[in-house]
């Protein structure tokens, strides 16, 4: 801590702000040291003070960086391999073959977002199908249930495909009835009138095994 004691009677009083600007005003006008330079015949620039003497390193000519990399190698990875057999319990095993031993039966299979429980020879009309043409054969591979009179077996949510294999013909793509449509709005006089056709895709199922 720094004590200042200021005596008022003197004359010789200077404030403390005045005595750092005159302080700051001396350094700064100080005369510094005159540096020479001159030139090596090696091509180093020689920099002398009077009270420091330094070299600095200066070399005009930058030689040219080359940087040779390693070529990176290759990464080998492991070659997937399918799975062609899928594992079961017996318990689902079991169910499938006595399935397989009734005579008939049935399977609710989901069609654009629409379920419908189908078997041999059944006709299912949906709503329009998108890139079929008549004549066409489907399979059908979100299957949900499969079961007979007996027997059941629900998917989780779909069955697997390999206990199944369900197939459809497409037999026809028709319109529905008309449908008329009468928008009203009270007090203004407005009536309109909308025509409409529901499209369909009727399908025959080929196939339930």
């Amino acid at each position: 801590m720094i004590q200042i004691t200021i005596n008022r009677a003197s004359s010789s009083y200077v404030p403390f702000r005045s005595f750092m600007n005159l302080t700051i005003a001396r350094i700064s006008h100080k005369e510094r040291p005159k540096e020479s330079k001159h030139q090596n015949s090696s091509g180093t620039e020689v920099i002398q003070n009077s009270k420091l003497c330094r070299t600095v390193k200066t070399s005009r000519l930058q030689p040219e960086t080359i940087i040779k990399a390693k070529p990176l190698a290759r990464s080998t990875f492991p070659t997937p391999t399918l799975q062609t057999s899928i594992l079961f319990s017996d318990g689902t095993k079991e169910a499938v073959n006595r399935l397989r031993e009734q005579l008939r039966y049935y399977a609710v299979v989901e069609i654009r977002s629409q379920k419908f429980l189908v078997t041999k020879n059944d006709l299912v009309i949906t709503h329009r199908l998108r890139d079929v043409n008549v004549g066409d054969e489907l399979k059908l591979n979100r299957v949900l249930e499969l079961g007979s009179k007996d027997y059941t077996i629900k998917g989780q949510p779909l069955v697997s495909e390999t206990f199944y294999s369900v197939k459809a013909t497409v037999i026809e793509q028709p319109k529905g009835p008309l449908i008329k449509i009468i928008k009203k709005k009270r007090r203004n006089r407005h009536r309109k009138h909308v025509l409409h056709k529901q499209t369909y895709t009727v399908l025959r199922i080929s196939e339930v095994d």
